[in-house]
């Protein structure tokens, strides 16, 4: 357990710590959480004391953020639960919110994900909260199927004092489909931590633990199964690519949240069942991933994924679709390959063009792991933060 629950204002650089909120949905497993969670384990605990608080359950992650940092739940602990919409709902937490930040206020409350940062920006005006920044990191298309996030969300900007992105072509959405933006954004992107290399030795054990055949090729995706996350359209690019390398085995990592039967039963109809794997959620995606020869991800709308980042970490070449913040990860070419969204037969041209080319995957492997290495590690993200946390808090009122 942490010390900031003990002493909370305890002194650093002759000044107190700033206390800063992190406010999230719930803590089940996703990017934006694990990008949460490897930041409040990274940041200097010497100036900054951190909680969170949840609006709507817990969830897988909620043991790994209770060790590090006060957790305050609403609602059961180990469950997250979908956000209601209800205008009731909404207002009983932001009344609740307001009250507990009312009785010990942070220096900044910092919301993540749509909700979050709507209702985050009112309960911290109500309770008290000097400075709130809200994170966007996804692109638009969500709007389109919560149309009341769409009216409500650039009151959460309007409140807010900076709107951070992980990529400009989040920034452009939001400059595009919000208000009350003006010289709020600011752009950090994700960062992530370095992955050793494994010997071929090691690589070979942890397959045959795995029960992949020793002559296989492995392609891994890694993303939960949300319906804009592309896996249908991953399996129509499947035939075409088993037919040419039947050698081939998809490895599917993520946790169903919504779409994950369906996707079982069409690879059922598909005859594909000896060619597909799906692993759920792993705690070992970097061993997965340095197990693998290709990273396939179909996703057809994203924000900045950090699922891509910790592929080239890991030295794979990937396969993307050309939308939101993928190429300013991935250098079509270079790195790997990007592919129109929502097309499986260039989906499975670029696939089959790197399995049939060992060289070329190693080559863009090796340039992927030095791009991360260079642009995108965890080490700058968290330094870039703590200049903003400082810059925030630092502003005449």
């Amino acid at each position: 357990m942490n010390d900031d629950r003990k002493s909370p204002t305890s002194m650093a650089a002759g000044r107190p710590k700033r206390k800063i909120a992190y406010l999230l949905p719930n803590v089940e497993s996703g990017g934006t959480e694990r990008h949460v969670l490897a930041l409040a384990r990274s940041l200097d605990r010497s100036r900054f004391s951190l909680s969170l608080y949840t609006t709507a359950g817990g969830g897988t992650l909620y043991k790994e953020f209770s060790e590090i940092l006060p957790v305050t739940v609403m609602g059961e602990p180990e469950r997250g639960r979908r956000f209601r919409t209800g205008p009731l709902e909404q207002v009983k937490t932001i009344r609740a919110l307001a009250r507990m930040f009312h009785k010990d206020p942070p220096d900044i409350l910092h919301a993540y994900l749509p909700a979050a940062n709507v209702i985050g920006p009112i309960a911290a005006k109500l309770g008290g909260v000097g400075r709130v920044i809200v994170s966007k990191r996804a692109l638009a298309d969500y709007k389109d199927r919560f149309p009341l996030l769409r009216k409500v969300e650039p009151l959460g900007n309007l409140l807010a004092d900076a709107i951070l992105v992980n990529s400009d072509a989040v920034r452009r959405d939001i400059e595009r489909t919000e208000s009350f933006w003006e010289g709020k954004f600011r752009r950090i992107y994700n960062g992530i931590a370095p992955v050793p290399r494994w010997t071929p030795e090691q690589a070979a054990q942890f397959r045959e633990r795995e029960g992949i055949p020793p002559g296989a090729t492995a392609a891994i995706t890694v993303s939960n199964f949300y319906p804009y996350k592309g896996h249908e359209t991953l399996v129509e690019a499947m035939p075409r690519v088993v037919a040419s390398c039947p050698e081939v085995l998809f490895l599917l990592v993520g946790r169903d949240s919504g779409t994950m039967e369906r996707t079982r039963e069409r690879v059922r109809q598909l005859g594909l069942d000896g060619h597909v794997r799906f692993l759920g959620n792993r705690a070992d995606v970097p061993d997965l991933v340095r197990a693998s020869d290709l990273f396939v991800h179909p996703s057809r709308e994203e924000g900045f994924s950090n699922a891509i980042l910790e592929a080239m970490a890991g030295g794979l070449p990937v396969v993307a679709c050309d939308v939101g913040g993928n190429p300013e990860a991935v250098l079509d070419g270079v790195t790997g390959l990007l592919v129109p969204s929502r097309d499986p037969e260039s989906l499975a041209v670029a696939v089959l063009d790197l399995l049939a080319d060992g060289e070329k995957r190693r080559r863009m492997g090796e340039a992927g792991r030095r791009r991360t290495a260079e642009e995108f590690t965890l080490e700058r993200m968290v330094k870039e933060m703590e200049a903003l946390y400082e810059s925030v808090a630092g502003r005449r009122p």
